[in-house]
C-alpha cells in the first residue's frame, strides 16, 4: 500500500518575524509573492505593494519620519522610476540600485528651488537651478 503525501498550500497569511516585524499578504514557495504589507520591527518603516518571490517590485515604502518612496524596486533596492518625498523635497525620476540615477527632478515643496538634470551615484551632476 502506497502512502499519499499531503501537501498544504498556503496562498496568503501573516508571518511574525523574531525581531517584531510582520508580513501580511500573498505567498508562493515560502516567500512573499503577490500583494503584501511588511512592517519593520518597532514600527521602523512599512512597505506596501507587489512582491516577487521575496523581493519588492512596485509599491510604497514609508519611513518612521514620514518620508516616502513610491515606485519600482529590484533586488531590495529602489530601481527604475520612482518618487521620493523627504521633508520639503520631492525627487521624481530614475533610480539605479538604490541611488538617484541618470535623470530626475528634485524640487522644494516650499519654494521655487529646483534641480532638473542628470545624477551620478545619487548626487546632482551640476548645481541646483531655480
Amino acid at each position: 500500500m502506497q502512502q499519499k503525501e499531503e501537501r498544504i498550500l498556503v496562498n496568503g497569511g501573516r508571518f511574525d518575524f523574531d525581531d517584531g516585524g510582520t508580513y501580511c499578504g500573498g505567498w508562493e514557495d515560502g516567500k512573499a509573492h503577490g500583494h503584501g504589507v511588511c512592517t519593520g520591527p518597532k514600527g521602523q518603516g512599512e512597505y506596501s505593494g507587489s512582491w516577487h518571490y521575496g523581493f519588492e517590485v512596485s509599491g510604497v515604502y514609508t519611513w518612521p519620519s514620514g518620508s516616502t518612496y513610491e515606485g519600482h524596486w529590484q533586488n531590495g533596492k529602489r530601481h527604475g522610476l520612482g518618487v521620493e518625498t523627504r521633508g520639503r523635497w520631492v525627487y521624481r525620476g530614475e533610480w539605479t540600485q538604490g541611488f538617484k540615477g541618470r535623470y530626475g527632478v528634485r524640487q522644494s515643496t516650499t519654494s521655487g528651488a529646483k534641480y532638473e538634470g542628470t545624477w551620478e551615484i545619487g548626487r546632482a551632476s551640476c548645481r541646483e537651478r531655480v
